[in-house]
């Protein structure tokens, strides 16, 4: 009688985009490299294997045999696509898991999905066969209920830095101050918003008090542009370059506050709202998409329109003017910095996983 081992399958494959090897800090990979680190150390190196979806196109028939070989090895797979990757990951998988029957699980990345799946509904199929979906937001996870999905699981985003102390956040007097972006720097994130805002804001109070910092990947195709109105502006404006991924509480603990006046389409929960959290700051940011999930006026931050500078500005001068309500968002959301965690964040996730 021959004695067939059965082969041992890895813990958890993770399927996602890890960047091309330069600083990390576009969202999505920002959210793939710290989920796999906390990942590997709950479960070891050995028991976590990973698949970089970046740059697939140089080498398309070697990632999809990489794709199906991560299913295959694996007896849960996580994926975190945004939507051209889960245009390419869902079809292999919904056909290739008749055979493995593996458990696939599904961290959304970004508030794109309830668009995706309004023009692409067949996709509703073949993710109410996942495992799980963790989003979020709860208006997105309402929203994704109203398409049709199941298996849908709350789970914010998360950093791994460290927090700064209510008790060590103090009044700041200073008349002169400085806020900053921290974001992809591109036009649909309110960058030329935010630069007109602050130059508002400095004409109503008569001087250059306020100041702005941009950090962030420019684009290739918009950077011509963005040295141009960085220049005209260069008096109130600086570009400080890519914050490291795990440094960006602590760059953002120097700040004022943060300016967050994006209208991306595909806006979930950003990352650069925790690291305000964390580095206990004041958030101004626009009602855009699921940023009123996450922002409360006058308790974490406050909400202003979209592509608006002159509300931005007016935001902005009510804390200028208004130092104990500025000080009082710091404290709150030092506090709230610490639903923010990966432990207690990533316990839904180790709860499927370990089913």
């Amino acid at each position: 009688m021959v004695n067939v081992m059965k082969r041992k399958l890895k813990k958890v494959g993770i399927w996602g985009q890890y960047g091309d090897g330069g600083p990390i800090a576009d969202g999505q990979a920002v959210r793939t490299t710290i989920t796999t680190e906390e990942l590997i150390k709950k479960y070891g190196k050995s028991e976590v294997e990973i698949l970089n979806t970046n740059a697939w196109k140089k080498h398309p028939f070697n990632f999809f045999v990489n794709t199906v070989r991560l299913l295959k090895n694996c007896e849960n797979v996580l994926i975190l696509p945004a939507d051209n990757g889960l245009r390419i990951v869902a079809p292999i998988y919904n056909f290739f898991n008749r055979f493995f029957k593996h458990k696939i699980l599904y961290i959304v990345i970004g508030g794109f999905l309830p668009e995706f799946l309004k023009n692409n509904p067949a996709y509703v199929k073949m993710l109410n066969k996942y495992e799980c979906l963790f989003v979020q937001t709860p208006n997105l996870k309402n929203d994704l209920k109203d398409l049709g999905l199941k298996h849908i699981e709350l789970m914010t985003n998360f950093k791994l830095q460290s927090k700064r102390e209510p008790n060590d956040i103090v009044l700041d007097e200073n008349k002169n101050i400085s806020v900053c972006v921290l974001s992809r720097l591109t036009e649909d994130k309110g960058i030329e918003d935010a630069i007109e805002a602050v130059k508002i804001a400095n004409t109503k109070l008569g001087n250059d008090n306020i100041h702005l910092d941009l950090y962030g990947i420019v684009p290739n195709q918009y950077q011509e542009k963005f040295d141009k109105i960085v220049k005209e502006n260069e008096n109130i404006v600086t570009y400080k370059g890519v914050a490291n991924y795990n440094e960006t509480a602590s760059h953002l603990k120097k700040y004022f506050a943060l300016l967050f006046p994006t209208y991306f389409h595909g806006e979930g929960f950003a990352g650069c709202l925790i690291d305000a959290f964390f580095a206990g700051i004041p958030v101004i940011a626009t009602d855009w998409l699921y940023n009123k999930d996450i922002i409360k006026n006058n308790v974490n931050g406050i909400l202003v329109p979209i592509q608006s500078p002159q509300k931005i500005s007016e935001a902005l001068l009510d804390l200028y003017f208004n130092r104990e309500l500025a000080l009082e968002i710091s404290k709150n959301n030092a506090i709230e910095a610490k639903k923010y965690t990966a432990e207690n964040v990533l316990a839904g996730l180790y709860n499927y996983l370990d089913k």
